[in-house]
């Protein structure tokens, strides 16, 4: 018996055991790899994916000016969410910032298991809503909080999908997740190494002081946590696993096979 991934998605982890094996045996265990552009704005979307390591940057493309990542997505969500409500075309980039797997099924079977599943109905819809909650708060982030503030909250989002206190990304990609130019992500990052919160070089940050890097970040990144917390009670959010501990689970009839993108 092969040990899977399966439920270290928390959304297939919220499904009870027969609705997400039901689930996973219309999905596929596929890699995503570094850089990719797993969908572009104004593409069909013939997919969706529901990560289990890794993260997803879903990106704004915005005219005229430097797009703008809007949320991330990683082993406690899914992505396209546009597919629950019937919408066929994209309107953001989905770009893998962390390599890693994720089960992905046809945008049409999602539709199906809809209808005939009040349970999944009910998952991705307590998902969607705590999404529309997070990006209005990123909203408010943007407009009253500091660079550093905004900073200190992005590498805590980043730790709990990666699960690791090492982040290996560059300052363009915080500068993508951040809004704002490069130059004013290296001024934040060495602003919290000066006070000993991280270590960081190019394209490599270590956090060292997590509690600290909590005082610092603005109070959107716990109105995150709560967020989730009070949609998925039963399950808590990534962030309060303890890096560094992967959770796996053994299906006896769900799929196995890693196959490529």
């Amino acid at each position: 018996m092969q040990k899977n991934l399966s439920l270290a998605n928390q959304l297939i982890a919220a499904l009870p055991p027969q609705e997400r094996s039901r689930l996973l045996a219309h999905s596929e265990l596929v890699e995503l790899e570094l850089h990719e552009m797993v969908c572009a704005a104004g593409e069909l979307a013939r997919h969706v994916w529901f990560p289990v390591e890794g993260f997803v940057s879903i990106i704004l493309p915005v005219p005229a000016a430097a797009d703008m990542a809007v949320a991330q997505v990683g082993p406690e969500g899914m992505f396209h969410t546009s597919a629950m409500f019937d919408v066929e075309h994209s309107a953001f980039h989905a770009r893998v910032q962390a390599a890693g797997r994720a089960f992905r099924m046809t945008r049409a079977c999602l539709q199906q298991h809809l209808q005939h599943s009040s349970y999944l109905r009910e998952v991705l819809n307590r998902y969607a809503n705590a999404r529309l909650s997070q990006l209005a708060q990123q909203t408010v982030c943007i407009n009253h909080h500091s660079v550093e503030q905004r900073l200190a909250r992005a590498l805590l989002m980043t730790r709990d999908r990666l699960t690791s206190n090492e982040i290996f990304l560059t300052h363009e990609v915080f500068s993508l997740m951040l809004g704002v130019r490069r130059e004013s992500v290296t001024q934040a990052a060495s602003a919290l190494q000066r006070r000993g919160l991280i270590s960081y070089s190019r394209g490599y940050v270590m956090l060292l002081d997590e509690a600290a890097l909590k005082s610092m970040s603005c109070g959107c990144y716990e109105a995150d946590l709560h967020t989730y917390e009070r949609a998925f009670p039963e399950a808590g959010f990534i962030g309060a696993r303890r890096p560094g501990v992967a959770i796996f689970s053994v299906l006896e009839d769900s799929p196995s096979a890693v196959t490529s993108r």
